[in-house]
């Protein structure tokens, strides 16, 4: 490292030039966001190969000084010394004299020692005792050493602009070396006199901006309903609901009532309630007589015999029941009375001998008051 540039003689290798005939340019992709690891890995959108070959470890660069401390600090060393093998390795295969990848090595070293050098964790962990200088070149001195071989560089830049170039993106990353104590406009004479070298080897030219993948408009989430819609929704259904089974509720009694009020009840006699049951059985009943003799035996039957009827309305085993049964009957104007039997207390309503309409009536009863009653002989 003492003769710097001047140890071998260097050598102009030139890149082929590619027919332009014969091969086209490949079109312009620009990068995906998504894949941010083979990104970083093959990102080739500098001029300089060198650049290109470097870009994993600036871009480890860019985020140490927001880095917390690494968890194995001699595992995070040697993952930087193995970042800068992989790249001396890459620079052995590109167009470059093997001091420039030596000399570049050196330089991306003494970046790292100095920016981890002047973070917290680097200052506890004592960075400057394991450094990556004193490991791969021996020396300590690199804050020194980095302006001399710029200032080299810069008087052969035709051959070194690769270099320089390096060298500058590496200055505003944070790299000051020996100017960091000094006044800082030193350093910024350095930073516009190299700019200004570079721009006669380089064309301005901006990087391509990453493009976001467009998403799929057909499978965007659905937002979900709010609390108050789903509450309006299930008082508009349960109001729907009630409503309806209201109307179909009225709807059919008004029909089945209007039934009932067309029962003709005016043979019913409701007062006749002494009248003995006298039922005289025929010949044909006895099986004595044909059928086609049936005329003949209605007509020796007493026209004078009658059947009374009465409505069971319900038994009940306490009286109160039953009388709050014949009190509810009597203000409608039904006339029952009750009797004790061994199955409990009856309530009786006296129908009188027309059997058509008596069944009516007890139709009508059992819908309206929600009984079960039946229709028996009178008894004595």
């Amino acid at each position: 490292m003492s003769g710097l540039f001047n140890e071998e003689p260097t050598i102009v290798v030139r890149r082929q030039q590619l027919d332009v005939q014969t091969l086209s340019a490949p079109p312009e992709t620009l990068p995906e966001l998504g894949d941010s690891g083979q990104l970083i890995e093959n990102l080739a959108v500098y001029g300089s190969p060198l650049l290109n070959a470097a870009t994993e470890l600036l871009g480890t660069l860019v985020t140490l000084p927001r880095q917390g401390e690494p968890r194995d600090l001699e595992r995070f060393r040697q993952q930087v010394l193995d970042g800068i093998a992989n790249f001396k390795r890459r620079g052995l295969y590109l167009d470059y004299h093997p001091s420039v990848i030596d000399r570049a090595c050196f330089v991306l070293c003494a970046t790292f020692d100095e920016i981890i050098l002047y973070t917290e964790w680097g200052q506890r962990a004592r960075w400057e005792n394991h450094s990556l200088l004193s490991k791969v070149f021996n020396q300590r001195n690199g804050g020194e050493v980095f302006f001399v071989l710029l200032e080299k560089a810069c008087q052969q830049p035709a051959k070194l602009a690769d270099f320089i170039e390096l060298q500058y993106v590496l200055i505003m990353l944070g790299f000051k070396g020996r100017y960091r104590h000094v006044e800082p406009g030193a350093l910024h004479d350095i930073k516009s006199d190299v700019y200004g070298i570079l721009r006669h080897y380089r064309e301005e030219s901006p990087l391509p901006i990453p493009r976001t993948p467009e998403l799929n408009t057909h499978t965007q989430p659905k937002k979900p309903l709010s609390i108050a819609k789903i509450v309006t929704v299930s008082c508009v259904l349960l109001g729907g609901g009630y409503f309806a089974s209201e109307y179909w509720y009225h709807t059919r009694s008004d029909a089945l009532l209007s039934q009932f009020a067309t029962l003709d009840l005016s043979e019913v006699n409701l007062a006749k309630t002494n009248q003995d049951l006298v039922y005289v059985s025929t010949e044909q009943d006895l099986g004595l007589l044909p059928l086609n003799e049936t005329e003949n035996v209605e007509a020796t039957t007493p026209a004078s015999v009658t059947v009374v009827w009465e409505i069971l309305l319900a038994v009940f085993s306490e009286s109160a029941d039953a009388m709050r049964l014949s009190n509810n009957l009597s203000k409608s104007g039904y006339d029952t009375y009750s009797v004790e039997s061994d199955s409990g207390i009856e309530v009786i309503l006296d129908a009188g001998n027309n059997l058509k309409a008596i069944k009516k009536l007890k139709n009508e009863l059992n819908v309206r008051y929600g009984l079960n009653a039946t229709i028996r002989r009178a008894q004595q």
